[in-house]
């Protein structure tokens, strides 16, 4: 898992991130658009290093908020909820991660059109989730 390529995260810059973030949500508000694309960075920074507990909610409340404060289409959001897909699926939790999949498909056509590469792609990657499902239903081997 990479971060949004703009620079690159060192383990012990994590608890920095964390301390960041307080600020953030103390000096601009919770939902200021600063503040949840951070949230958004520091979900992504944990899981790029192993910690799903940490990344895992920071992700998700990324995602919610981002939809709620912002816009569903959102760039930051997309990339939060790309993470949150890759990091449910890691944990074997295949049922969210369709459901999170079947989200970025929804926004990524409203963004760009059922036609574009980005959406393409998005349904792609949900066909294969749904096919690899189906290998595990007894009677349903493709």
């Amino acid at each position: 898992m990479q971060t949004s390529g703009l620079y690159r995260i060192e383990c012990n810059d994590l608890p920095s991130m964390l301390c960041t973030l307080c600020s953030y949500e103390n000096l601009f508000g919770p939902y200021h658009p600063y503040t949840l694309r951070l949230i958004a960075e520091t979900g992504l920074a944990f899981w790029h290093h192993g910690e799903c507990a940490y990344a895992r909610p920071l992700l998700e409340r990324a995602v919610r908020d981002l939809g709620r404060h912002l816009n569903r289409e959102h760039g930051a959001r997309l990339l939060a909820i790309k993470a949150l897909r890759d990091l449910l699926l890691s944990e074997g939790d295949y049922q969210r991660a369709r459901a999170v999949q079947m989200e970025l498909l929804e926004c990524q056509n409203h963004r760009f059109g059922p036609d574009h590469p980005e959406t393409a792609a998005a349904r792609d990657e949900l066909t294969k989730m749904l096919l690899a499902t189906l290998d595990h239903v007894p009677g349903c081997e493709t």
